[in-house]
C-alpha cells in the first residue's frame, strides 16, 4: 500500500467514524427528521472523490463520478430493504439489504457502458418511489426526539464499527475501474453504520423512521457528484470539493419544507 493510500484510509476511518458518531446522537437529540437530512450529507464519497483524484487526477475523479447515481441507486434498495424489514430483526433487515445491493451490483455490472443520464432517471425514480412508499403506503411515522446520556464507551464503539465499515468499503474499491470507484464510493457505509447503530441504541422504529428521510435526503450525494463531475477538470480538486459540499448542503436545505409536511 502506498503511503498516500494510507491516509486516505485513515483519514476517511477517522472523518467516518466522527461524523457518523455525530449524526446518529444528532438524530437522538433532535428527531428523525434532522437526523435523517444531517446524517446523510456527503460523507464517503467525500474522502473517496478525494484521494481518487489525489492518487489519480482530477478527471479520473470526475469520470468516476458517471456511476454514483447507479451507486446511490444500490445504496437507496439496500436502505429501503432494511428498514422494510426491520421489524423482523437487525440480522434479517441487514443481512437481506446487503444480499439486494450485491446482487445489483453484480446485475448493474453488466451494462457498464449505460450513461450518467439513463443511471441519474433510475436513481431518482427509486429515491422518489421508495420514499412515497415509506410515507404513504407503509406509513413509517417520524418520531422525535430520545432523551439519554451516552457513555464514553457508547460514543467510542459508534465511531470505530462506523470508521471501520467505511474502512472495508475504502480497501475493497481500491484499486478498481473507475465503475467499480464511483460504485463504491457510493456504498452505503454511511446508511447502513447508521441504520446498525440506531437499531441497538434507540430501537427499530426510530431506525426506520431516520431511513425514511435518508431516502429522499440521500439525493444530495447525487447533486454532490454531478457538481464534482463537472468542476474538477475546471477548477480543481479542492475548490471542487468545496463547492461540491456546499451545493449538496444547499440541496438538503430546500429539501426540508418536504419532509416538515410530509410530503
Amino acid at each position: 500500500m502506498s503511503a498516500v493510500f494510507i491516509q486516505q484510509l485513515i483519514l476517511s476511518v477517522i472523518v467516518a467514524g466522527v461524523w457518523i458518531t455525530l449524526a446518529t446522537m444528532i438524530s437522538e437529540k433532535m428527531g428523525s427528521k434532522i437526523g435523517g437530512m444531517i446524517g446523510n450529507l456527503p460523507s464517503t464519497i467525500f474522502t473517496s472523490l478525494l484521494f481518487i483524484g489525489i492518487t489519480q487526477s482530477p478527471e479520473f475523479a470526475a469520470e468516476a463520478t458517471t456511476t454514483v447515481p447507479l451507486g446511490m441507486f444500490l445504496s437507496t434498495m439496500f436502505l429501503y430493504t432494511f428498514i422494510s424489514l426491520a421489524s423482523r430483526g437487525l440480522l434479517v433487515a441487514l443481512g437481506t439489504g446487503l444480499s439486494a445491493w450485491v446482487i445489483l451490483a453484480l446485475l448493474f455490472s453488466f451494462f457498464q457502458e449505460t450513461g450518467i443520464i439513463v443511471w441519474s432517471v433510475l436513481y431518482f425514480a427509486g429515491a422518489v418511489g421508495t420514499y412515497f412508499l415509506a410515507e404513504k403506503v407503509q406509513k413509517i411515522p417520524s418520531l422525535g426526539k430520545i432523551k439519554r446520556r451516552y457513555s464514553v464507551g457508547q460514543i467510542l464503539f459508534r465511531a470505530l464499527f462506523a470508521g471501520s465499515v467505511v474502512g472495508v468499503s475504502v480497501l475493497v474499491a481500491r484499486g478498481g475501474s473507475a465503475f467499480w470507484a464511483g460504485l463504491f464510493a457510493s456504498f452505503p457505509a454511511m446508511m447502513l453504520s447508521s441504520m446498525v447503530i440506531l437499531t441497538l441504541s434507540a430501537g427499530y422504529p426510530f431506525a426506520r423512521a431516520t431511513g425514511k428521510i435518508m431516502l429522499l435526503a440521500s439525493t444530495n450525494i447525487v447533486i454532490y457528484s454531478f457538481v464534482a463531475g463537472a468542476l474538477f477538470p475546471l477548477i480543481g480538486l479542492w475548490w471542487g470539493t468545496l463547492a461540491s459540499y456546499i451545493t449538496a448542503a444547499l440541496w438538503v436545505w430546500i429539501l426540508k419544507p418536504f419532509f416538515d409536511k410530509g410530503i
